[in-house]
């Protein structure tokens, strides 16, 4: 059939063409493409000749009535079967190819290999398989398919690939490659790399290699993953695919680097600029065991991403338009110079027993390290059974940083549960640290003892930013510790079915969350996402 062909008018309207319809098609899994085909006869016909199928068997999993066991399987294999010997027929072309099986009740593995090989013969670029199998019963994959010359993307979940015996791998054209859950040999994986060089995108996660010998099995897998290109990282245990150290410089155009779980070493910051001279992105998670305190020099980098490291990194990075941090240890990570036109996401969890006054102290220097980057700072404060926590008295001897006033930040993020004391006197360590423009409470829906919690913070929030509410103002308390400068306090709620916020009218009274303190018409439900803009002085007031 002639690709891209105008149907006759019908009503006088003009038909789309085939080849539009079926781009639309495309777009949909293999059940809601097939469900166009009631539209009219040119959807039909479309959807009979697409380049691209899906066969799903979860789509044939539903018993009829009078269906034997059996039977599901049994449709979903003739369809299977009917469709790509149509497409055999009439000589068709497959662009995209997926299939999903879970085997049961027929010859699953014949299907598999008579479908896959008819795809490979009809010139498939795009090859998308997964099987839900058992390890003991993982599918073998085709030697045929990393001999398809055609092939440009390859993902394969849940199977297996042999040792490639008097085989050559041939698919050079591949830019994409992504094995997960596979049990595969790793001279197979290289034998894969060395012979596509124009793999961009590669892929490699919860894999497994046929153990040959005790020597070489390892209880830990490192993922790695090139994406234009980009190299990655990740333990496992399943064993590796990866035995031994990966040559970073191989990888010289590096645009994107994620290590996670791995311990590097003070060698890989070591003249990091010259390795990575086109690094972009570094993203360093649950990495481990470099305790240097050089500088990382790294002036082509625009955005880093760490999480829960525990090493001293002292980064030169200039260019740094995006920094993500999540973990504890915070006070570990510095910059060499001012970040400027930047953006920090910063997330710490922290429990009441590890939080003191110097806490604090720590906190304010590392926020006015950040400075002048736009920052937004993201708390999880949860009480621990011994609360070896920050008193009134150990705030009030915070006293002041000479030459540091408080850093301001776009947004502070509270949530977590504790008591109301231990909240009020967490508040007047924060109040000390910085100057938040926004302080959004997350909501708890679906838990009624973190939404309790959820309400005592946000009523204690409002009884201490606010002294006196009439309708004409909101006057801001500044009598309270850290608060000097505070001039404008509005309270907003996230009005989930709009997804916008709402501000609500705290002047009004009427009885809600057993207070008087919001209206009924315009206040948060209970458990409700709420925030408060506030509006500072110059006055900065950095010592309480």
């Amino acid at each position: 059939m002639e690709r891209g062909k105008r149907s006759e008018a019908i009503n006088g309207e003009i038909q789309l063409p085939e080849a539009i319809i079926q781009q639309i098609q495309s777009l949909l899994n293999g059940k809601e493409a097939a469900q166009t085909s009631v539209l009219s006869k040119l959807w039909y016909n479309a959807w009979l000749t697409t380049p691209n199928l899906d066969f799903d068997q979860r789509n044939f999993e539903k018993r009829r009535i009078g269906d034997s066991e059996s039977e599901p399987a049994n449709r979903f294999a003739n369809f299977v079967k009917k469709t790509m010997q149509r497409y055999q027929e009439l000589n068709l072309n497959i662009v995209k190819f997926r299939l999903w099986m879970r085997g049961g009740k027929l010859d699953w593995v014949s299907l598999a290999n008579e479908s896959i090989m008819k795809a490979l013969r009809m010139g498939v670029i795009d090859l998308n398989l997964e099987f839900p199998s058992y390890f003991y019963k993982m599918y073998a994959l085709p030697h045929e398919v990393l001999e398809a010359e055609t092939l440009i993307r390859l993902s394969a979940i849940g199977c297996k690939i042999d040792r490639l015996v008097d085989r050559k791998v041939l698919c050079s054209r591949l830019e994409s490659l992504s094995l997960s859950k596979v049990c595969v040999e790793k001279d197979v994986v290289w034998d894969i790399i060395s012979s596509c060089p124009l793999i961009e995108n590669l892929l490699l996660s919860e894999c497994k290699y046929v153990v040959k010998s005790p020597k070489i099995f390892r209880q830990s897998t490192k993922i790695l993953k090139l994406s234009n290109p980009l190299i990655e990282f990740r333990k496992r245990n399943v064993g590796s695919v990866v035995d031994g150290p990966i040559k970073v410089l191989e990888f010289h155009k590096l645009k994107s680097l994620l290590l996670q779980n791995v311990n590097v070493d003070r060698r890989f910051f070591c003249d990091f600029s010259f390795k990575f001279p086109c690094l972009e992105d570094l993203s360093l998670h649950h990495c481990y065991g470099y305790n240097g305190r050089d500088e990382i020099s790294a002036h082509s980098l625009k955005c880093i991403s760490l999480t829960e490291i525990s090493m001293w990194m002292k980064f030169d990075a200039p260019n740094i338009c995006k920094l993500i941090f999540s973990g504890k240890c915070f006070s570990r990570l510095s910059f060499t110079s001012a970040l400027k036109e930047c953006e920090s996401h910063i997330s710490i969890l922290c429990s009441s027993n590890h939080v003191k006054a110097s806490w604090f102290r720590e906190l304010k220097r590392f926020l006015t390290r950040l400075t002048p980057s736009i920052v937004t700072l993201s708390l999880g404060f949860f009480r621990e059974p011994i609360l070896g926590f920050i008193r009134e008295q150990q705030i009030g001897h915070l006293g002041e940083m000479e030459g540091l006033t408080r850093p301001v930040l776009e947004n502070l993020i509270l949530s977590g549960h504790s008591e109301s004391p231990i909240w009020s006197a967490f508040l007047d360590g924060l109040f000390w640290s910085c100057r938040p423009k926004v302080i959004t409470v997350n909501g708890f829906p679906g838990s009624q003892v973190l939404e309790k919690a959820h309400n005592e913070l946000v009523e204690l929030l409002w009884k201490r930013l606010i002294q006196q509410v009439n309708e004409k103002c909101c006057v801001p308390n500044q009598n309270v510790f850290g608060q000097h400068g505070l001039e404008e306090v509005n309270m907003e709620y996230f009005e989930e079915s709009l997804t916008e916020w709402k501000r609500s009218l705290p002047f009004a009274r009427a009885r809600i969350f057993g207070t008087t303190l919001f209206c009924a018409s315009s206040s948060p439900q209970y458990g409700q996402k709420v925030r408060f803009r506030l509006k500072w002085g110059p006055f900065d007031g950095a010592g309480g």
